[in-house]
């Protein structure tokens, strides 16, 4: 049929309504939008007021459509009869099957058996008896709900007297979990979440083994608390070591963040029951006061060895827990913590604590109209330990500096410092002592930088800076024998020396075809290095002395080529023989990293210290076999030649739902976990007692 055709049969259809249903059309234009009728056949029936529409029917009414071969319809009461088969949109979903009998003033109806998609949802619902209560709720007789799409679903649930309500759960009884046709699991009640935001319920089970905790069960349920609180219930079962359960509750108001967790574990037989507790917020208080946390305790030394997930965590050697307070106003700061540490590999009776620490900052500011510039630092500490020295330490740290050019070339700035330390010590024979102590720094520095026009597709310029600087450093010899000694600040030994650095920066300006120029510094190259003027002079009565000077030579290499690859290097290197080693490198760390933001990533890093320590950590994430998406990480002690940990973690990725199965391969344990991700139902991803343990 014409488009002409349709739309003259369209119109008809409107002027037909109208004509016989006045006082209903009426009625509809003061409570909706009118009914539009299209089709290739209209007639009606004046007897009975209904209107029959026959091929290619398209009935629109304040935006809900149907489509259908054959419809009756009645203006009186807004009713409309499918007798085969139909479809019905709005903005909820879309609704498909055969013999609907609907109501298209309040989108009521019923449908024989179809299926009906929910968009925002992402729902698909198939079943017989299908009717539409509203446009939030839904209920069938029989029917099955999944999150994958086709005829043959991965995965559904199917149960009976179904109940769906938008924003809430879809419930139902007797119900069968299908893997494809196969039923693999039988629930006498059926929930399952109906909402686009974040719903309470059970997460996803993870299995698995170890050959340290036996067979493992981890199971977790998610409980939503307000729009800004939520919480995470934990249950671990290790058949050779314990019960774990735990509890991690997340935060978020107007001036405060965060997330706090406990876990506990009773062990079996002689395992030692065992906690965690972990408290992390930033947030602000009343009067611009800075609230911070970063709390983690553990009461066995052995915790993270036992439930650690990665490196950092089983290989950790003491836990450390701060909650300071911090102000900041014009230029100056003040802030406040305590700091505890628990040795998890000594004893901790002697573990130095500060409780608390204070620090008072105000950031260099003119005196007057003078050249002159002044600035101040204060540090007060409280040293606190079960068994050992205490006591209580003030530092004043006054400086004066007076900063100046020359010729618009060099900036100059020397600034002297005077550092007084004030004591009070519990083992100490005179309870309060004092030590002053004077410092004398000069800085020199200057830039020069040159810009390259560079004929690039999208590198229209290039600007080198190259910035030079030498730094002269000298604290006298003084007497400090008499002072407590706490750390490494009561013991500051004499310094006479320069330190030299140059730095080069390389910058791209990007332009796009159809955007504003970006900036994007693809190298940064500094080299430094000191040279000891005391240890410069030769000793008259051992000319062959062995005193060197110059210290290693610091190489700092960042690469930003793309978006997508990056390369650090951090190095020392000693041109010196010391203590009969040859020259070479001290220190070196290197990492290569690679990723282009599509699922694939690969990372390379080495790090070497002389007499110490040589390994390589190795890892790749891909996507390129999708659906199988790989994770593999490797890392090896190359002194002694033995891998320290090998993980790999494979992901079956379906449209609808993944399966992970986990090998973790350590000197002291081997560990293979299996669990499932259903789309819209999280998964347990780590042990309750491991920090943000679900996915």
């Amino acid at each position: 049929m014409s488009v002409a055709r349709r739309f003259l049969l369209g119109l008809t259809a409107v002027l037909m309504l109208a004509a016989a249903g006045t006082v209903r059309a009426q009625a509809s234009r003061q409570e909706g939008a009118p009914v539009r009728i299209e089709a290739d056949q209209l007639s009606a029936d004046r007897a009975t007021g209904l209107y029959e529409a026959r091929g290619n029917v398209r009935i629109e009414r304040d935006g809900l459509t149907l489509l259908a071969d054959e419809v009756k319809y009645d203006p009186q009461t807004g009713d409309a009869w499918v007798p085969g088969p139909v479809a019905v949109r709005d903005a909820e979903g879309t609704l498909a099957g055969e013999d609907l009998e609907i109501n298209l003033e309040s989108g009521v109806g019923r449908l024989a058996r179809g299926r009906f998609f929910l968009a925002e949802q992402q729902l698909y619902v198939e079943g017989e008896g299908i009717e539409r209560l509203s446009a939030q709720r839904y209920r069938l007789g029989t029917g099955s709900v999944t999150t994958c799409a086709g005829e043959r679903p991965d995965w559904q649930f199917r149960a009976r007297d179904l109940e769906m309500s938008l924003g809430g759960f879809a419930r139902g009884s007797h119900a069968r979990f299908y893997l494809k046709d196969l039923p693999v699991f039988y629930f006498p009640y059926f929930l399952y979440p109906a909402k686009t935001e974040r719903e309470s319920g059970f997460l996803m089970p993870r299995y698995g083994y170890s050959d340290r905790r036996g067979w493992e069960l981890s199971l977790a349920y998610y409980q939503v608390i307000a729009r800004n609180q939520d919480a995470t219930l934990y249950l671990d079962y290790f058949t050779d070591y314990g019960l774990g359960k735990g509890v991690e509750y997340r935060y978020l108001f107007d001036a405060q963040e965060g997330e706090a967790k406990l876990y506990h574990v009773n062990g079996f037989e002689q395992e030692d029951d065992a906690f965690l507790l972990e408290w992390r917020n930033d947030g602000r208080l009343p009067g611009e006061v800075r609230l911070g946390a970063d709390v983690q305790y553990v009461s066995e030394r052995d915790y993270f060895d036992r439930f650690g997930e990665v490196a950092g965590e089983y290989n950790l050697d003491k836990t450390e827990s701060k909650v300071f307070l911090s102000r900041a106003w014009y230029k100056n700061n003040l802030s406040g913590q305590v700091k505890y540490l628990k040795d998890l590999y000594g004893p901790n009776d002697e573990t130095l604590q500060r409780l608390p620490q204070v620090r008072f900052a105000a950031s260099p500011r003119r005196f007057g109209e003078s050249p002159l510039f002044y600035g101040f630092t204060g540090d007060y500490d409280s040293f606190w330990r079960r068994e050992g020295n205490k006591g209580q330490r003030l530092s004043l740290r006054p400086t004066l500096a007076a900063p100046f050019q020359v010729g618009g070339l060099l900036e100059i700035s020397p600034e002297v410092a005077l550092r007084q330390r004030f004591y009070s010590a519990s083992d100490e024979d005179d309870d309060f002592s004092q030590k002053g102590q004077v410092e004398f720094i000069t800085r020199v520095s200057s830039s020069f930088a040159r810009v390259y026009a560079v004929e690039g597709k999208s590198v229209r310029r290039i600007q080198h800076l190259l910035a030079p600087e030498i730094a002269y450093e000298y604290i006298p010899q003084t007497g400090q024998e008499r002072l407590p000694r706490f750390d490494a600040e009561d013991r500051i030994g004499p310094v006479h020396r320069l330190r030299y650095s140059l730095t080069n920066r390389l910058t791209a300006r990007l332009q796009p075809a159809d955007g504003a120029a970006v900036y994007h510094e693809f190298v940064y190259f500094r080299l430094s290095q000191d040279y000891d003027i005391r240890e410069s002079a030769v000793d008259p009565l051992n000319p062959r002395d062995n005193l060197r000077p110059f210290s290693d030579v610091r190489a700092e290499l960042l690469v930003r080529p793309t978006r997508w690859l990056s390369l650090d290097v951090d190095g020392r290197y000693a041109l010196q023989m010391r203590e009969r080693k040859t020259s070479g490198f001290s220190d070196l760390r290197t990492a290569l990293g690679l990723d282009d933001g599509r699922g694939t990533a690969f990372s390379l890093g080495y790090h070497y210290l002389r007499d110490d320590l040589e390994y390589l950590d190795l890892s790749l994430r891909t996507s390129l076999l999708h659906p199988l998406h790989l994770q593999t990480s490797h890392r090896r002690d190359l002194v002694t030649a033995r891998t320290l940990e090998t993980i790999y973690d494979l992901e079956y990725r379906a449209q609808c739902w993944s399966i992970y199965l986990t090998l973790y391969d350590r000197p002291d344990e081997t560990r293979y976990l299996l669990s499932f991700a259903l789309s819209g139902v999280g998964r347990v991803a780590k042990y309750g007692g491991v920090f943000g343990g679900v996915q």
